[in-house]
């Protein structure tokens, strides 16, 4: 990040005019200034850039509006070579038109640098974010990230005084700090020496990966879950084995990796002041792997020195984000083609080779490596768990529990726990809570509600006294929503209310906070959030449903009504509004009204089986029960969890005595049943 400068600034701003959709900017200079005449919906506003972010394979242009707020500008300079499709401007939604009635239109609070982006990319920063003037006062120490991002006083007065008079080690010194070592007959070398302190690797957490912060701006020296809460494995943004799907950044993928778990930190790989890997190509990867094992056509059957030969083509294949900028998987998967006919997840082999399907890349690589080996039991439960299985208490507990599972892949497992049972007993309960593992212990306290309520209340005591803040402010959450608000001490209230305050200037903070307020009764406090989270994020259709559902547990029906028509109003093709909508039509005993709103959700999102299934009941009750059974044959097929749909068909024609439908339901339920 830096000034907009001519010296900093890499786009064409000579009067170039650039048009997606139906937004057209026009770059241009005045005196020493960079300027974007933007017209969007007939009008023509003219802003000043005021930095740049970014430089390669992007730069992206932030803008000032009004109270401290800066937003990222809708068009980035593709600052690559021109042979590479570079040397351009670029929508970041290249094939969306993102109008201004959408929550990722640049003016909306998704595209704010003060507290989307702004921690990770200057030293020392604080968004200084204030609530009841919906305010921006963000200040940094350095604009761009320095030396402070990660290094605190302490270690910078170390690197002071041991850097005065430099001098090589000698034999014995390096022994004394210890090396990755291949020994005799050994393919993969092992740690040699004192064991590693890899806690350093908080501090490169802190900005790789994806979190919710729980105070205001970073300190390097505290531990990642006592400044974060992270994102676990779960789908959409991961696919069901652990590979990257949407924009996770590092984290989560290197903690499931074998690697993570042999003791390899970041800096093995990369030089840790410029992130750049220290070897380009298949020489990083010989650091520690034996290149006759490794590096040879033997093990990857491509020819020497192609895309193939290469490592991380095979082991950490590339994403795309924002139209061109590649990230790699940091979980170091080995290619599964099977499990791409099983999940649908990508491999690498059909990655480059578009033309074969699966079972052709299946074939060879059993064929060159004797048949691959099978996935370890517990991680093809694993994945049969995130694409959508139900398990028994028992399994799932067991699969919470198996090392054989990375810490994050068993957190991710326990996160799981309320799509399989409706309670979780106290034996069961215990366990987890005193899990070693802080993940786990983390996952637990967020689904501690499935335990009885005196031995909840117990554990939960248990929690407030962790070493990391992310799980005490959990539990602490759990306690308030339990009523018990008096058994949680001053700090930790004072913690919980500094995370709640981290995120208010967008939907989801304010949700979160109205949370809070209404499970300590306090429903006044509880309208306010979810009222200036619809005025900050008009379009987080969630805050218009909780304020909804408050005013209906407050018997005023009228206000439920007008704020739902507020929040179809402005998500108009919100599938979650309208089936909204339709449960309070139905509770109203306007059927027919809410059958259209049914209709409409489900065909906003035909693959939610939730929406399929009240349709199909509110068809049922009008009367019109032979449409809905062939509307469940129809899209049963193409919905997420089919199981409860394809159960109702049966019923229905059951009912209807239609002997071939049932005879269709019986068969696609005894299908599941099988797998």
């Amino acid at each position: 990040m830096d000034v907009a400068t001519e010296t900093t600034v890499l786009g064409d701003f000579n009067n170039v005019t650039f048009k997606h959709f139906n937004q057209e900017a026009t770059f241009y200079k005045k005196e020493k200034g960079f300027f974007v005449k933007f017209r969007e919906d007939k009008k023509t506003t003219s802003y000043e850039v005021s930095y740049v972010f970014g430089h390669f394979p992007l730069q992206e242009y932030l803008i000032k509006t009004e109270d401290g707020k800066m937003q990222v500008f809708p068009f980035a300079w593709d600052s690559r070579e021109k042979s590479s499709g570079g040397q351009k401007w670029y929508p970041i939604y290249p094939d969306e038109e993102i109008k201004s009635q959408d929550r990722l239109h640049w003016l909306q609070p998704l595209q704010n640098w003060n507290g989307m982006c702004a921690d990770c990319h200057s030293s020392g920063l604080k968004r200084n974010y204030d609530d009841e003037k919906d305010a921006f006062n963000t200040v940094w120490n350095e604009i761009n990230v320095s030396c402070q991002s990660c290094h605190n006083q302490i270690d910078d007065s170390h690197y002071a005084n041991n850097h005065s008079s430099l001098k090589a080690l000698s034999e014995s010194e390096q022994q004394d700090i210890g090396n990755w070592l291949l020994g005799k007959d050994k393919k993969i070398a092992t740690w040699e020496g004192p064991e590693r302190d890899n806690s350093f690797m908080e501090r490169c957490f802190a900005c790789h990966s994806l979190r919710t912060p729980l105070t205001d701006g970073i300190t390097p020296s505290e531990p990642f879950l006592s400044q974060f809460k992270p994102s676990l494995l779960t789908t959409p943004q991961y696919h069901v084995d652990g590979q990257i799907k949407d924009e996770v950044y590092v984290y989560g993928s290197f903690l499931q990796s074998k690697m993570f778990e042999a003791g390899v930190n970041c800096n093995d790989c990369h030089n840790p002041h410029t992130a750049k890997v220290k070897v380009e190509g298949n020489g990083l990867c010989l650091q520690c792997h034996k290149a006759s094992a490794y590096d040879d056509i033997k093990h990857h059957h491509h020819e020497p020195d192609s895309q193939g030969s290469q490592c991380v083509n095979c082991h950490m294949p590339t994403n795309t984000y924002m139209g061109v900028d590649e990230r790699r998987d940091h979980s170091f998967h080995i290619p599964a083609p099977q499990l791409t006919e099983k999940f649908g997840t990508p491999n690498a082999c059909n990655s480059c080779h578009e033309d074969k399907g699966p079972q052709w890349a299946q074939d060879n690589i059993d064929e060159w490596h004797s048949s691959s080996a099978p996935s370890h039991p517990a991680e093809m439960n694993y994945m049969l768990l995130l694409s959508g299985d139900t398990l028994t208490l028992n399994r799932h507990f067991s699969l919470a529990k198996n090392k054989a599972l990375p810490d994050i892949k068993r957190a991710t497992v326990v996160s799981l726990l309320p799509a399989s049972v409706q309670t979780l007993t106290y034996k069961y309960a215990k366990i987890l809570a005193n899990d070693e593992s802080p993940l786990v212990r983390l996952a637990f306290a967020d689904i501690s509600f499935l335990v009885d309520k005196q031995r909840r209340i117990e554990l939960l005591k248990t929690l407030l006294a962790d070493k990391y803040k992310a799980i005490r402010v959990s539990a602490a959450e759990q306690l308030i929503a339990s009523r018990e608000v008096a058994l949680i001490s001053a700090k930790v209230l004072d913690e919980l209310y500094e995370a709640s305050q981290q995120s208010l200037w967008r939907g989801e903070g304010n949700l979160n906070a109205s949370l809070i307020q209404a499970n300590k009764g306090n429903f006044k406090k509880a309208k306010d959030f979810l009222e200036a989270g619809i005025s900050r994020d008009p379009f987080f259709e969630p805050n218009y449903i909780n304020l909804a559902n408050l005013y209906r547990s407050l018997g005023n029906n009228a206000l439920e009504a007008a704020t739902l028509k507020k929040g179809i109003d402005a998500n108009q093709h919100s599938s979650l509004m309208h089936y909204a909508e339709g449960m309070r039509l139905i509770r109203s005993q306007d059927l027919n009204t809410a059958i259209t709103h049914f209709i409409t959700a489900t065909d906003i999102e035909p693959t939610n089986s939730n929406y399929l299934y009240i349709l199909s009941l509110a068809l049922d009750k009008a009367g019109k029960t032979q449409r809905a059974i062939e509307l469940l044959k129809i899209q049963s097929p193409s919905v997420e969890g089919r199981y409860e749909v394809l159960q109702l068909g049966l019923a229905l024609s059951q009912k209807m005595g239609l002997n071939d439908e049932f005879t269709y339901f019986r068969k696609e339920l005894e299908k599941i049943q099988r797998l």
